[in-house]
């Protein structure tokens, strides 16, 4: 029964997985991810550091908060698209030479940081009207983080791997709430700022249901495939 189970979820998963519009987004990230390593090895080449490049991303993506309290949508917009940009740049210049523990740091601490200061900034723009939709969404954005960074502080205390790989796993459906649907949901939010309400609300329930896979995930990992090896 469980066999059965498992073998069901997986072949869900997959057909998910390998859909068109999975195959299309992930033949666009290939380009994307190709465009990046060129320019990449140029600023590396320049002496330009990884830490260096997202350092000035997060200083770009920290002005769309301002743009955003003042109602300047297009301006926050261009801030965020810039803040994602160096975002890829700087993994393009560090895939140049060995990651660093500190640049790995470094990077995902900023990530979490702009996308919590941009929800702020979408409060600070309609604080009467957005306030509790961004509060519910910053609530499920911290469920989902907390349970990816924890996972990553076991998996790496227990394999000494800096690679978190939740993919084993039949309960982790990779893409859910990451990088893609945050990003699709805040231009949309920057083009029509009068939907914030009802799209926050999705994209928090979205970054729980991250969150809970991620849980349902770890306890796979670490205890029912544990005991499988033992």
């Amino acid at each position: 029964m469980q066999c059965d189970y498992k073998a069901t979820l997986n072949r869900l998963i997959s057909q998910l997985k390998n859909n068109q519009v999975s195959k299309k987004l992930r033949q666009m990230h290939g380009e994307w991810m190709h465009l990046t390593d060129i320019v990449g090895r140029y600023l590396y080449k320049a002496g330009v550091s990884a830490n260096l490049v997202s350092i000035v991303g997060f200083a770009v993506g920290l002005l769309a908060i301002n743009f955003l309290a003042m109602g300047m949508y297009l301006s926050a917009l261009l801030c965020i698209l810039i803040n994602r940009a160096f975002d890829a740049l700087d993994g393009a210049v560090a895939r140049n030479r060995e990651y660093s523990d500190f640049g790995v740091f470094l990077d995902a601490t900023l990530d979490y940081t702009f996308y919590a200061g941009i929800i702020f900034g979408f409060a600070l723009a309609y604080p009467a009207q957005n306030a509790v939709a961004a509060s519910f969404l910053l609530f499920g954005f911290t469920a989902s983080a907390c349970a990816m960074l924890a996972y990553a502080v076991v998996a790496y205390r227990n394999n000494h791997s800096k690679k978190v790989d939740l993919e084993q796993s039949p309960f982790y459906l990779g893409g859910v709430a990451q990088g893609f649907e945050t990003l699709t949901a805040l231009v949309i939010l920057c083009i029509v700022p009068g939907w914030f309400m009802p799209i926050a609300i999705i994209l928090g329930c979205w970054c729980l249901v991250k969150a809970l896979m991620v849980v349902t995930a770890a306890y796979y990992n670490f205890v029912i495939a544990a005991k499988g090896k033992n």
